[in-house]
């Protein structure tokens, strides 16, 4: 046969008659007066295929397109530059700027693009467009190349709902650029539980920043036993620079978790103690611990003094007693702590005072409280007994031509338990009582120790006025010492008439 080409006219060998009397040659000898126009019918259907199929590949099969330019924290980037190719091709199809949205002609196929936004790294991908996909976005991430280092190791092992915790990790800036603006963004388990604004990281340098976890008390937790298997992740914001670490999720174990109150009661210079109980009743062991005091109301005695007459007979050698701390404690299991109250001898009566046992843990929510209470029975047992000679006789003396001079002794004794400081005697009543009658020649004592005593000198006499008119003379004798329960404050009393000198007529 010879060649053929579907844009030539055909070419035949002879004449072909049609006398056949079925249908088909009924139709054949219908279109048999036609038959030199064939070649030209047959061009002519080959051109309108031919054009059918132009139309569907270059105008039908056009697709709107909407692209959409953003950066990873999903804010769109309206100053960008970008180029368009189809894959495959050298020459852009499209290039445009300053628009986050561009609304253009595509289509159906893959597409490569160049897209360049200040500050940020240039965004070099593909994206493909079909009738179900007509609405591709393109993510541009920020300029930062910035490493996580030790968020795993780091990265606590449990969480518990409803606690807060923190923790170090460290960032390492491997630009050449100084860093600014530095971000953390929490997602995958711990989204929205962090969020750390870290700053300006230097060029080529480290920081290390703490991050802080914060569990919401609603916090779902599905194995109320075992705790929940999570993923913490952490980016650097804008960038796709991230870091992982595995935790069990707890719940907050503060639902069923018991805590004993206390409460004490002594004399001043006595000691009394309580056991303070913890338990533990989830299905899972806690630890962590912190057992601590407060004292909130005291009114006779200073709230912050009595607060270290207590101590934990586990630390009372340490430098702070009034803490311990508890490691763990067992799924069901309980602990007992002694607690023990030291009331000084200074303590002043007084009943009801008030505290809280405080027990804490980085996850708790808030600390759990108990109430403390103290009473002291008896106060601070302190005082002074002071004594002397008299009356005292005052002779005549002719020698002198006046009455005698004599030394008399003023025994001071503690008749507490206290150490007593800063005594000193006076006489009070100086007007009456003048030096010509009474003078103290020892009346001050530093410290007079717990049932010690100690004599002061005074001298005693007559003027030569009363002579011929004797008649007694009664003086005062005032004291004053230091209040051993409350600092600043003086403990003073009068002795009326405590020295009587009687001028004895020759």
């Amino acid at each position: 046969m010879p060649g053929f080409d579907k844009f030539d006219d055909p070419s035949y060998s002879g004449n072909v008659e049609f006398e056949d009397e079925s249908p088909i040659g009924q139709v054949t000898g219908i279109i048999a007066p036609f038959k030199k126009f064939l070649p030209h019918i047959i061009a002519l259907v080959v051109i309108v295929v031919i054009a059918f199929l132009a139309y569907d590949f270059f105008i039908g099969s056009m697709l709107s397109v909407t692209l959409t330019i953003k950066d990873t924290e999903g804010k769109m980037l309206n100053e960008n530059s970008i180029k368009l190719y189809v894959e495959g091709q050298d020459s852009p199809i499209f290039t445009d700027s300053d628009s986050s949205i561009y609304d253009i002609q595509l289509k159906p196929g893959t597409y490569r693009y160049i897209v360049a936004v200040d500050g940020y790294d240039t965004a070099k991908n593909s994206f493909t467009v079909s009738a179900e996909d007509k609405e591709p976005v393109i993510e541009v991430k920020k300029d930062l190349d910035i490493d996580i280092i030790n968020f795993e190791q780091n990265f606590p092992e449990k969480l518990y709902a409803g606690s807060t915790n923190t923790f170090f990790i460290t960032l390492k800036n491997n630009s050449d650029n100084i860093a600014e603006n530095v971000s953390l963004e929490a997602e995958n388990d711990i989204e929205k539980w962090a969020n750390t604004t870290i700053g300006t990281i230097q060029p080529n340098s480290t920081k290390e920043v703490e991050i802080e976890i914060t569990v919401p008390q609603n916090a779902e937790v599905g194995d109320e036993d075992e705790g929940d298997q999570k993923n913490a992740v952490v980016r650097i914001k804008y960038t796709t620079n991230k870091s992982n670490a595995d935790f069990i999720l707890y719940p907050n174990p503060a639902v069923k978790m018991d805590l004993d109150e206390a409460s004490f009661g002594a004399k001043a210079g006595e000691k009394d103690q309580d056991t303070i109980g913890i338990e533990n009743n989830n299905k899972f062991p806690i630890g962590d611990l912190t057992l601590t005091i407060e004292i909130t109301s005291a009114t006779k005695n200073s709230a912050s003094e009595v607060k270290q007459w207590f101590q934990f007979t586990e630390v009372a050698n340490q430098t702070n007693p009034q803490k311990i701390e508890i490691t763990r404690i067992e799924a069901r299991g309980d602990v007992e702590k002694e607690l023990q109250v030291i009331i000084p001898t200074t303590a002043q009566k007084e009943d009801d005072i008030k505290g809280n046992i405080v027990l804490n843990a980085p996850y708790l929510s808030k600390p759990i409280k108990r109430t403390l209470t103290l009473d002291i029975k008896e106060g601070a047992d302190y005082g002074l007994a002071i004594s002397t000679r008299s009356p005292i006789d005052i002779e005549w003396d002719e020698t002198i031509g006046n009455y005698e001079e004599k030394i008399i002794d003023i025994k001071v004794k503690n008749t507490g338990k206290i150490d007593l400081e800063n005594i000193v005697l006076s006489v009070s009543n100086k007007v009456i009582c003048d030096s010509d009658w009474l003078t103290l020649i020892d009346y001050q004592i530093n410290t007079l120790p717990e049932g010690a005593t100690e004599e002061l000198k005074a001298k005693a006499s007559s003027p030569i006025a009363v002579r011929g008119r004797e008649e007694s003379k009664h003086c005062n004798l005032h004291y004053r010492y230091d209040d051993p329960t409350m600092p600043g404050i003086y403990v003073e009393k009068d002795f009326t008439n405590f020295i009587e000198i009687v001028p004895k007529a020759n």
